[in-house]
This record gives C-alpha cells, structure tokens and sequence, in this order.
C-alpha cells in the first residue's frame, strides 16, 4: 500500500512560502538597514567599519537561520508519515555530520577573516584629507595605560573629553604647556570637516560614557583613566548622543553633540573663543587686583583687641593641617578634598592645582581667594562649587595659618 501523497500540495505551499519570505527579505534588508544596524552618518570611516562589519555578521547568521530552519521545515514534511505508521531506525549519517561540522567551523573562519580585515579600518585612524584642517603634531593632554592611535603622519586635532556631573567639557590641545589657556567649550563639540579628530576621553567625578552614535562606539570615561577614540568627519552637520552610563539623578539630561564645519568656520570659530578666553582673563586680573586692594586696605584698617603675644604667626604645620583635614568641628573642610597641593600630598581634581594657579600670587590674594572663592573662578571650573564660609569657620589666626602654609608650599617662602 502505497502512503498518502494528500499532504503535498499544503508542503510545495509552505516551501513555497519560505522562498519568497527569504527573497522578499534580501532586497528588504538595504532598506532597513538603518533601522537593524549600529547608526553612522558623518561619513566617518570607524563607524562605517562597524556598521558594514555588523551587517556581514548579520548576513551571515541569516544564511545559518534560514538554512537551518528551512532543511528543518523541509525535512519535517517530506518525512512525515501517515497515522500508525511505523517510524524507521536511523543511526546516523557520516557525510551529514561531516557537513554540518565542517560548514560551522568554515563559517567561523570566514566571520574571523572578515572581522580582522575590518578592525583596521575601525581602530586606526587615516590622515586628514587634504581639505581639511592643517594641525600639528599630536599634543596630548595626558598619559596612561592606554595609548591613543595616532594617523600615520601623528598629526590629528586632540579633544579632551570629560565627563562631569551633569554635562560633557570639551577642551582643545594647542602647542603650549599651559592647559588653562586652551579653548574650551561645554556640550556642543564643534570640529571640522574632512580632519581627523583624536579624543581622549576622562571623567571628572563618577563613571560616564560617551556616546555619539553616528560617530562610532561608546567610550567609557573613568576617574583616573585615560580612553581614547578617534573620528572623521566628512559631512557637515550636528551629530547628536549623550551619556551612556548611569551617573546619577541628572544622568538623562547630560548629552552631547558635535557639530562638524568648515576648517574656515572651525577657523573662525577657535579665533573667537580664544578671544573670548583673553578678554576674560584679562577682566579676571582687574577684578583680582581690586580684591588684593580691597583686602589689603580692610586689613589696615581692622581694629584688634589681640596683644603682641596672641597675635603671634601659627606655626606652618598648623596650617597643614588644617589644608589636610580641614576643622569638622567648626564645618572648614579640608582644602585637599579638592585641590592638589604637592607639599601636603594631595592630588584631588575638583577644583584647580594650586601649585599651578597660586604660583607667583601674594598672600593677599591667596586670603582673598579663600574668602570669596566665587569673586575669582579659574577657567574651566563653575562657580559655587567651594565654600564660602572659611571667614566664619576658622579662627584669624587659623586663616593666617592656612594662607601662610599655601604660600609657602607654592612659592617655596
């Protein structure tokens, strides 16, 4: 009795089926390749690297879907038998288990090969194109474990990203060793076109990570650690991301964006923040001239009741102290929680090195500093971030201790 062949016009529908589903699907795939795949936009060689590398993956674990489940789906139905029928025994076929074998280790290969020829065009950054922005030799902010890679000429424009508590600063490396002079700007990158752009990416405070999805993969920014990245764009526009790492109540509104122009806008654009930085620096040194005036002329005048002998200088190791570990019991915090002073040991970044920004002033204007913190701000750094109750916390002769002590850790007195 020959079996049933009812079955078959419902089996050639399905395979029918598949085969047009997987045809459908292949021209479909270029038109939703923007919403499957890694995102890039700016024409940035790394992102394109990744994005093509994951559509070759992608494509090749299509083949392995759609083959295995359709030879399932296949052998499914040309092997179905009727009811009651009596299953046949099978032990194994040698060349299908070769096959299948030999295929997976062959497609691993090929993902491998691919991978690797991609990873170049994904890790090391090309030269700037000749339309881009002439730069010098890659100036880098700082040092560590990590290691940026470079173009093959070493020539790159160099940002550095850091991430605070609750945006993105973006300062540019110039040819100088003095860093508190360099352009800077906060959320919006502006670079420009067709040059490549070298990161290095810090954080301030928590762990953040930056992330501009057109512009190639996340970095995380650590305290204390150094990343590095590297794009190049070549289609003007803004690009935008944010903080991809949680780092507290305000981590949704820290985002960023780079806006990629001309190398004469860029041009333009660098001229009038570095004026801008020149213009304040110089409204900074008269108003820092007028405190020094104004604290000087109000020590003169203030009257005292201490005699000769209470009014002697505290000894400078009292003033160490007190720059260590603060007074808790008066609410002075300790100076070292925020500032590095390399006399007293301490390498805290919240606020300026002061072996950097208090080098050469007087002790007038290290008192002034003190007491009115948000009178003279270091560029780079917000205000209300130091206290402002030093006057009240500390005693006169605990303040002169501690003006003493600084002055002298820093000038070398």
């Amino acid at each position: 009795m020959r079996p049933s062949t009812s079955f078959r016009p419902a089996k050639n529908s399905i395979l029918f089926g598949i085969v047009l589903i997987a045809a459908l699907l292949l021209p479909a795939s270029a038109s939703f390749a923007d919403f499957i795949a890694p995102q890039s936009g700016g024409g940035t060689p790394n992102a394109e690297g990744i994005r093509s590398l994951y559509l070759w993956i992608f494509g090749f674990g299509c083949v392995v879907f759609f083959g295995v489940g359709g030879l399932l789906i296949w052998t499914v139905l040309k092997y179905r038998s009727s009811k009651g029928a009596v299953a046949v025994r099978v032990h194994g076929n040698n060349r299908l288990e070769v096959g299948w074998t030999v295929g997976a280790a062959l497609l691993l290969v090929l993902i491998s090969v691919v991978t690797f020829l991609k990873l170049d065009q994904i890790k090391n950054p090309p030269n700037s194109s000749a339309s881009g922005l002439s730069t010098p030799k890659n100036v880098a902010f700082n040092s560590g474990p990590a290691k940026p890679s470079l173009p093959p000429n070493g020539r790159s424009l160099n940002i550095d990203v850091n991430g605070q508590q609750y945006l993105w600063r973006y300062t540019y490396a110039d040819t100088d060793t003095n860093n508190l002079n360099n352009v800077f700007s906060y959320e919006q990158m502006v670079v420009p076109t067709n040059t490549t752009v070298s990161l290095s990416i810090r954080a301030l405070d928590v762990q953040h990570s930056w992330w501009i999805p057109e512009l190639g993969g996340k970095f995380d920014a650590v305290p204390g650690y150094t990343n590095y990245t590297w794009f190049k764009i070549s289609e003007p526009g803004v690009y935008k991301g944010q903080c991809a790492e949680l780092c507290g109540r305000g981590h949704a509104t820290m985002i960023a964006s780079v806006k990629a122009v001309s190398p004469d806008e860029f041009k333009l654009w660098y001229a009038g923040q570095k004026a801008a930085i020149l213009t304040s620096e110089k409204e900074a040194a008269a108003a820092r001239n007028k405190l020094i005036a104004k604290d000087a002329a109000a020590l003169k005048t203030a009257p005292t009741s201490e005699s000769p002998a209470a009014a002697a200088p505290v000894a400078a190791a009292d003033g160490k102290k007190i720059f260590v570990a603060g007074v808790p019991a008066t609410g002075a915090l300790a100076c070292g929680s925020c500032h590095t002073l390399g006399a007293a040991g301490t390498k805290a970044a919240v606020g300026p090195n002061l072996d950097v920004v208090l080098k050469g002033q007087s002790a007038a204007m290290i008192k002034a500093s003190t007491l009115y913190p948000n009178k003279v701000i270091s560029k780079g750094y917000a205000a209300n971030i130091m206290p402002a109750n030093y006057g009240t916390s500390l005693t006169k002769a605990q303040l002169d201790a501690l003006v003493q002590y600084i002055d002298e850790a820093v000038n070398g007195k």
